[in-house]
């Protein structure tokens, strides 16, 4: 049984969001939490009478359960169940503690980053929750993208890192659900592989197995984004996975001058998951 977190705004955006989810899991036992959550600032909070807090919060339960229902009448699954959440705190906290309590297995949330640049891109409550090094992966889903099974998957890795059991096993588990062709993409720095990649790469290819995988060393003949941006396009990739940790790639994405020029758009659902190492 999979636990999975969906925060809700009730938009065409987070409606997004869940209908992917319940596509990419249609054929597994899952729990969907549905999360919505209204931000009142403490010091107004302490002010407002108990009817207008009731108010808002009749009003949230309500959205949410017709939400609930829009989702169940779409989704004939005996496979799927869906649970509503409210809370009354920024979208990072209750993801957070929501993710604790529930024994969540994966955070599902839509951004609106296919036409947007980076700068926009990294701004969203997604990847703000990402910031926050959840116990588990999050799935970023571009707005506006349809669900197409997954056939092709690229995990970008430098290849400095030794990678745990766990967040192996997380990437074993989505190539071999979905029956799709893992590509290790390796970032090329001009120079041979250490010592440490070498072993890193052996321990990669000892582990990624049980399906189609391929490795790829690729030249760096731009800044890192555009290098993933091209690899995607040009394999039809269908999920981006990275793992996320200090000085990995996805924080050298960020920290690129050129972000802003260039933008970081997968246009792909965006697989990040989070350091399991407590060295990292």
């Amino acid at each position: 049984m999979k636990h999975i977190l969906v925060p809700v705004d009730f938009s065409d955006n987070s409606w997004t969001g869940l209908v992917y989810a319940v596509k990419l899991y249609k054929h597994e036992l899952c729990t969907f939490y549905l999360l919505h959550t209204e931000v009142l600032d403490p010091e107004i909070l302490a002010s407002l009478n108990e009817v207008y807090i009731e108010n808002v919060l009749k009003l949230g339960n309500d959205q949410l359960k017709l939400f609930k229902e829009q989702i169940e009448t779409s989704d004939h699954n005996a496979n799927h169940e869906f649970k509503t959440i409210i809370k009354f705190q920024p979208l990072t906290l209750a993801v957070k503690e929501a993710v604790k309590e529930f024994s969540i297995d994966l955070v599902v949330m839509c951004t609106k980053g296919t036409k947007d640049n980076l700068t926009t891109f990294f701004s969203t409550n997604s990847v703000n929750v990402v910031h926050k090094r959840l116990s588990c992966p999050v799935l970023i889903i571009p707005d506006n993208y349809d669900y197409k099974p997954i056939q092709q998957i690229a995990f970008s890795t430098d290849l400095n890192r030794f990678y745990t059991t766990k967040e192996l096993t997380i990437i074993n588990d989505v190539a071999y659900d979905n029956n799709a062709a893992l590509r290790v993409m390796h970032i090329e720095t001009g120079s041979s592989l250490t010592n440490i990649q070498e072993y890193n790469l052996s321990v990669l290819k000892k582990s990624l197995q049980g399906f189609e995988t391929h490795y790829h060393s690729v030249p760096s003949f731009d800044k890192k984004a555009e290098v993933i941006n091209t690899f995607i396009k040009d394999l039809s990739i269908g999920l981006l996975v990275m793992v996320n940790y200090k000085h990995s790639i996805f924080e050298k994405i960020i920290n690129e001058p050129v972000i802003k020029k260039i933008g970081f758009n997968p246009q792909i659902p965006f697989l990040v998951i989070p350091n399991h190492n407590s060295d990292n």
